[in-house]
């Protein structure tokens, strides 16, 4: 198999679809944090000051849950583009590929035709930076319902 660069390593439609779907994901992310962090955060804490403690665990919980669901709809706009732009024309085997690109994990063989496999990186971009978004709302949660470790 022979790469032609211009054609398949400068490919401008899977550079744009991919910065599009970036974005996308950024947009996702961003609700999802601000939802976590304005309303879990503030439940919490004023949990944590009635001293109810097994509430603030469970509000902790659901911002947990939030932001795993944050990066499930992620991984399905990354299928959805994959599948809607045929460069993988199953619906299914273009979920579990974005799944498994997006988490990094790289459990599934790549199926992307040449001209197509910078969105690979590009996901695993996209995934590797929202999951350390995540994690740093994590932290913040936890520092509300842990207020002593401060």
């Amino acid at each position: 198999m022979e790469v032609n660069a211009l054609q398949d390593v400068f490919n401008l439609q899977a550079f744009f679809m991919g910065c599009l779907v970036l974005i996308a994901c950024v947009l996702i992310q961003a609700i999802f944090v601000l939802l976590v962090v304005s309303k879990c955060k503030r439940a919490i804490t004023s949990l944590i000051g009635e001293h109810q403690n097994i509430s603030a665990h469970f509000i902790f919980i659901v911002g947990i849950v939030l932001l795993l669901t944050s990066h499930l709809c992620q991984i399905y706009v990354w299928g959805l583009a994959l599948n809607s732009y045929d460069v993988i024309p199953s619906l299914h085997k273009a979920m579990v590929y974005a799944g498994s690109t997006y988490t990094t994990v790289g459990f599934v063989s790549d199926p992307l035709p040449t001209q197509w496999q910078l969105l690979s990186v590009i996901m695993a971009v996209s995934g590797l930076f929202t999951f350390g978004w995540s994690t740093a709302v994590v932290f913040i949660i936890s520092q509300a319902l842990f207020p002593a470790e401060k």
